[in-house]
């Protein structure tokens, strides 16, 4: 399955809803205290490996929640909230509120604070827009800085460092914008132990059609439950957005270090997209990872096309999507096609 689906398209719907003219709001149910909203999402995906057999999987990632605002006539913040079910089709996390559940209160002109399951500061940059559409399989979720190697059946292998995306225990700020530019910061990584604490802070500045970004992730060293070195990784992202009219254009770079192996590798990531008369999107991206320091063949790419029908607040798509996992080595490598309808509240 393509990893990139599981976050990324709401940020997208949001900026087509913008351009096919009109969008279907949130369903309120008690002004902006409580509020219904959702998305019925689905593609089916075809699967063309290099080596092994294809399949056919028909992916559903509908998905509902509950957010709202809360004000009090004696009491300054407000009260914020929000519950949001996994995606239907995620047999771990499908439950309701397995997506971003959280309460916090937000001060007017300052910025809200949220506790719950969230995501952290940086991903949000990871997530949107470097890893659509498609290349967070490798620009998201591929690293190989837990070291490489050969399996018994001869068939090439490699770890990787697991950072925090969506994660419990989460405290995160959001502030307010100021002129342009904005700032988000997390802690979290605590659930078990305060020694496995994971910084992480983030920010953005846009100008009439100009975005940038840059996030930093920390997470220190500790010893865990089975008395076994864990963490100390980290991560750079920068990167930003060009809009020009219909034309739209992106770039990223994230550069990862795992410190109990003192190995390093980094990761990049472009794509353009172009409206067609506010009906017709056509979006190509790319996405790469450089061999690690531990290792001389262990890059990873991803080539991605994707022509989409917009419609208000949905999308009719199809996607073409080639990967090249770990250099030389072909046991992974796929080109998949997707077909996919999205309707988003």
């Amino acid at each position: 399955m393509d990893k990139t689906f599981k976050r990324t398209l709401l940020g997208m719907a949001v900026a087509m809803a913008a351009v096919s003219g009109s969008a279907n709001a949130a369903i309120s149910l008690a002004g902006d205290a409580v509020n219904l909203y959702g998305q019925a999402a689905g593609f089916a995906h075809i699967t063309n490996p290099e080596e092994g057999e294809g399949a056919a999987q028909a992916v559903i990632e509908s998905r509902v929640g509950f957010r709202g605002t809360v004000e009090f006539d004696n009491f300054a913040p407000n009260f914020i909230w929000q519950i949001e079910s996994g995606d239907a089709n995620a047999t771990d996390y499908g439950s309701f509120g397995m997506r971003d559940t959280f309460v916090g209160l937000d001060f007017e002109g300052v910025g809200s604070f949220k506790f719950g399951r969230q995501l952290v500061a940086s991903y949000n940059y990871v997530d949107w827009p470097h890893s659509n559409p498609g290349l967070g399989n490798v620009f998201d979720g591929h690293n190989t800085l837990g070291g490489v190697g050969v399996d018994a059946d001869g068939k090439y292998e490699a770890t990787r460092v697991a950072f925090e995306d969506r994660a419990n225990n989460n405290f995160r700020f959001d502030s307010a914008t100021f002129g342009g530019f904005n700032f988000q910061a997390t802690l979290s990584g605590m659930g078990d132990t305060r020694d496995a604490l994971v910084m992480s802070v983030a920010g953005s500045y846009t100008y009439n059609g100009l975005s940038l970004h840059a996030g930093y992730y920390d997470q220190g060293g500790y010893t865990n439950s089975d008395n076994v070195k864990a963490g100390d990784n980290s991560y750079i992202i920068v990167g930003g957005s060009l809009t020009m009219g219909d034309i739209t254009l992106t770039a990223g770079w994230k550069s990862m270090e795992n410190g109990l192996n003192n190995n390093d590798q980094d990761a990049f990531s472009a794509t353009a997209q172009y409206i067609i008369d506010g009906t017709w999107m056509l979006k190509a991206g790319y996405a790469a990872t450089t061999d690690s320091k531990l290792a001389n063949d262990d890059g990873s790419t991803a080539i991605t096309a994707r022509v989409g029908y917009l419609l208000p607040s949905a999308i009719i798509y199809t996607d073409v999507r080639s990967y090249d996992y770990y250099g030389a080595d072909k046991s992974t490598d796929a080109t998949n096609v997707l077909i996919g309808l999205e309707y988003y509240w």
